[in-house]
């Protein structure tokens, strides 16, 4: 999910709240077939947020901003989509552990994580923090652009014929 940090303001647990509290308030509930645990989602969500703040231009004329939430949530969507990405109109939709949600409207970013088989607050952290925190011994993404894309990626945009 993707939230503006002001609708954190609105209940009494802050970004430590149950996501149901602010889901219709999110720009994005997206669900990826794969663990979400913290030590893996948790971390990659991280790392991608660490990688746009410490590398915000997107292009010549673009810039990478946590302010404008419609703008992480389709970056988001983007740069995490592979064939088992589902993308839903809110959470009541999604069988998933873990929900996270990325707090928007301020360049200082905090990302939370709640437990759906628990109804409790994992985690409310910075990037950095949920990276020292959970970091484990894992292949996890490489967000520079170069890295990124795997090779089915980049014979999709080669349109050359000759390669």
């Amino acid at each position: 999910m993707v939230v503006d940090r002001e609708e954190a303001s609105h209940n009494d647990l802050g970004f430590a709240c149950d996501p149901d509290i602010v889901s219709d308030k999110s720009y994005v509930n997206m669900y990826l077939h794969h663990d979400g645990y913290p030590a893996w989602q948790g971390v990659q969500l991280a790392k991608w947020v660490k990688h746009w703040q410490d590398n915000p231009k997107t292009s010549d004329y673009h810039m990478m901003s946590f302010m404008d939430g419609a703008k992480v949530a389709a970056r988001l969507v983007h740069d995490h989509y592979y064939d088992s990405c589902y993308l839903y109109p809110d959470l009541k939709n999604i069988d998933h552990a873990y929900t996270y949600i990325i707090w928007t409207g301020k360049d200082n970013v905090w990302i939370s994580c709640w437990s759906q088989y628990d109804s409790r607050n994992v985690f409310v952290m910075t990037p950095l923090k949920i990276i020292e925190k959970y970091h484990e011994d894992m292949s996890y993404t490489d967000w520079s652009k170069e890295n990124r894309m795997n090779q089915e990626w980049k014979d999709r945009l080669n349109t050359n014929k000759d390669g």
